[in-house]
């Protein structure tokens, strides 16, 4: 018998059966997980299974391949948190169905987990909008790190300079200056200052849409194709939602 005990979130619920539910969970140390709850959309449960729920853990199943048993006891519920204001819920059901959509089953994320946890509890705090929207974007970037589809943003891919990176090369996934990008500006993404430093803090939300077109090019056209995936429709609806807001 393998299993685990570990913190988590609960990224998706579907109903299995008449009140059973097949819960996706992202953890620390186990990464994601998928496994039955019993009764888990029975009247007293159901409210456990939402989405980013943090709850504890125990998953259980003859072989570390097959679909386990989860047993759980809910702790926070972050969606719940947020369910009054449309661009929050939207970019919470965004990153947690990207998370669900990418991640291979059992691979440890642990920093990647760490940072969902800390922007799932800025947007419930009501953080300043422009926050937690860059640690959304950041979010997205590293996940394209930790699944091998990162961007090179250290230095310019034509001439070497670490100084003036404002575009990267849909091409080649790499910064490039603005004096060596500028003959090919429309043909280049624009790469906002707060992706290239952790204490930079965008001044507009300009600069956050600029952001999530950089990473969903990479996103749409390099990871969801190597996956067979499609864009997740709650992104999709994140940005149309993100869009009226600018």
């Amino acid at each position: 018998m393998h299993q685990w005990h570990d913190e988590a979130l609960i990224l998706k619920a579907d109903k299995f059966g008449d009140y059973d539910a097949i819960v996706h969970l992202f953890s620390p140390n186990h990464g994601l997980n998928r496994g039955v709850v019993k009764a888990g959309f029975s009247s007293k449960r159901r409210a456990d299974m939402q989405p980013g729920t943090l709850v504890d853990a125990k998953w259980r199943a003859r072989l570390p391949e097959h679909m386990g048993s989860i047993t759980l006891e809910a702790r926070h519920s972050f969606a719940a948190r947020v369910m009054h204001d449309p661009l929050k819920l939207a970019a919470v059901g965004s990153m947690l169905s990207l998370l669900s959509a990418t991640l291979a089953e059992g691979d440890q994320h642990a920093k990647l987990y760490a940072g969902v946890v800390t922007f799932l509890q800025h947007v419930a705090a009501g953080t300043e909008p422009l926050i937690w929207l860059a640690e959304y974007v950041r979010l997205e970037l590293a996940l394209l790190e930790e699944v091998g589809f990162g961007l090179d943003l250290t230095k310019c891919a034509a001439t070497g300079v670490r100084e003036n990176l404002v575009y990267v090369s849909p091409k080649s996934a790499r910064a490039v200056s603005g004096g060596a990008g500028e003959p090919y500006a429309e043909k280049l993404l624009a790469l906002p200052p707060f992706l290239l430093d952790a204490d930079h803090l965008p001044d507009t939300w300009e600069e956050i849409t600029q952001g999530a077109g950089l990473t969903g090019y990479f996103l749409e056209t390099r990871l969801l194709p190597a996956l067979h995936r499609d864009n997740p429709h709650l992104r999709q609806h994140f940005l149309r939602v993100l869009e009226r807001r600018v």
